[in-house]
């Protein structure tokens, strides 16, 4: 299950507007040259968290982005704490 993030759910964690803005930006490069050519679209503002952890170099705390996702994002994400 791949849990995705948006440059509205940054905001939320606390990085500012053009900060977010240019993190999802890297991550659709990054997946672009992992082979997903369909993230190469400037409408698709959602990229995996994985993505993003990657770019920032850190691991994003999974209770904050409970506190930032929508209601079904936050069940996957639910779901997959429980799993591990």
């Amino acid at each position: 299950m791949i849990i995705t993030i948006t440059r509205k759910d940054l905001i939320a964690l606390g990085y500012g507007p053009s900060f977010s803005r240019d993190i999802i930006r890297q991550a659709k490069c990054l997946m672009v040259q992992k082979g997903y050519s369909f993230y190469n679209t400037k409408k698709l503002g959602r990229v995996p968290v994985e993505a993003v952890e990657e770019i920032l170099g850190i691991t994003l705390n999974q209770e904050d982005l409970l506190k930032s996702c929508g209601s079904s994002e936050a069940a996957l994400i639910k779901e997959r704490n429980s799993n591990d």
